[in-house]
């Protein structure tokens, strides 16, 4: 495998972002209840330790039954589609656990390798495939959890300039079941997912979050190649569960649904960073808020304010022929600061939507609806 792609990621400290990428959610995983409530400060509510989350081969790689390969003690391969290969990447590519030799990783030694059949043999190398990793942790019923990971895909190998076709993907996924489920084709499964082959976004960070619907929680990892070409392999690592941060709205918006006269109201939020963030070594995490409103219960939601930290801004309501109700929802994300040269690898732990807050604006005077013109003698 060349080498060029994988040294530039590695000598460089990268402190930007690798890029966004959308968690797809099915079911309806929000807890309600008030942001803060059984989730901060709490040293009880820490996250589990994942078993060997940074996939090293010192802590141990080993055979399973219907896979090829080798698969990361404290993990287990599930095997959707195709026969690609699992193995610890120093060991497939350095020759041994023990080699000094170069190999694509983030954190650590070591990381886990998802290689295509036949990856460069012809006359048809690099065949689809579809593989997840997935391990279960003990957590805390009702509390929500935060998910980062690394991951990597080499559509046509690493050499560049790269010959990918045009439309060719492999998806790399990261996924928390929060009911305690091992089915990585359940639908109560919470997906990350990322597209982008090495040539767009180098080492991408996957994160989500979700909350625990009992005292089981899994952890998925998934690599998902749909189409056959060359070279197609991927790579994850440094894999990182926290208690998410919370977010939930301060003043006259933290005892909802309220009613007020007038179309303005000063909108204020706050959050916490949980026990674990705090604990990361080296770590210099901060919270950034985002907050969404949408007019009645069933509007679409608009981002109001992304990326603030704690605080308050007034909100004027569009309110014409009575009264009118809004509703907000708020979520922290807890990130380090660019050039901060906080905690490595640079994971980002996004929390989930805090519950809803309601008000209804009631005008005190006629107003003109926007884009009506009175008729003037």
């Amino acid at each position: 495998m060349a080498q060029r792609f994988a040294w530039a990621v590695l000598v460089a400290w990268v402190w930007v972002s690798m890029g966004s990428a959308s968690a797809v959610r099915v079911g309806n995983m929000s807890l309600p209840g008030e942001v803060g409530a059984a989730q901060v400060g709490l040293t009880t509510l820490a996250a589990p330790a994942l078993l060997n989350s940074d996939f090293e081969c010192a802590a141990g790689f080993g055979p399973q039954s219907g896979i090829r390969g080798s698969v990361p003690s404290g993990w287990t391969a599930v095997l959707l589609s195709g026969n690609p290969m699992l193995d610890s990447t120093r060991v497939h590519f350095a020759g041994s656990c023990d080699s000094a030799g170069f190999i694509e990783r983030i954190a650590g030694l070591d990381s886990l390798a998802f290689l295509s059949e036949e990856i460069e043999t012809p006359p048809a190398p690099g065949k689809p495939f579809d593989v997840a990793v997935f391990q279960q942790v003990h957590v805390t019923p009702g509390v929500a959890y935060s998910l980062s990971g690394w991951m990597v895909s080499l559509c046509g190998g690493s050499a560049t300039p790269n010959d990918c076709p045009a439309g060719y993907y492999m998806a790399k996924m990261l996924g928390i079941d929060p009911t305690g489920g091992t089915d990585p084709g359940a639908a109560s499964i919470v997906w990350v997912e990322d597209r982008r082959n090495f040539t767009e976004s180098r080492w991408a960070n996957l994160r989500l979050s979700a909350t625990a619907q009992g005292e089981v929680l899994t952890v998925f990892a998934r690599v998902r190649s749909p189409y056959r070409w060359h070279g197609a392999h991927a790579f994850v690592d440094a894999i990182s569960l926290v208690v998410a941060p919370t977010a939930g709205f301060t003043g006259m918006l933290a005892t909802t649904p309220v009613e007020t006269p007038g179309v303005q109201v000063d909108v204020g939020w706050s959050g916490a960073l949980g026990p674990d963030i705090p604990a990361i070594p080296g770590g210099a995490y901060e919270l950034y808020f985002d907050v969404q409103y949408r007019r009645g219960e069933e509007g679409a939601w608009t981002d109001w304010l992304v990326g603030q930290a704690a605080g308050a801004v007034p909100f004027g309501a569009d309110v014409c022929g009575g009264a009118l109700s809004y509703e907000f929802r708020v979520r922290a994300r807890a990130e380090q600061p660019a050039g901060s040269h906080g905690a490595w690898p640079n994971h980002r732990y996004p929390g989930e939507w805090s519950a809803l807050a309601q008000i209804v604006f009631v005008p005190q005077s006629p107003c003109v609806p926007r884009g009506f013109v009175p008729f003037l003698p």
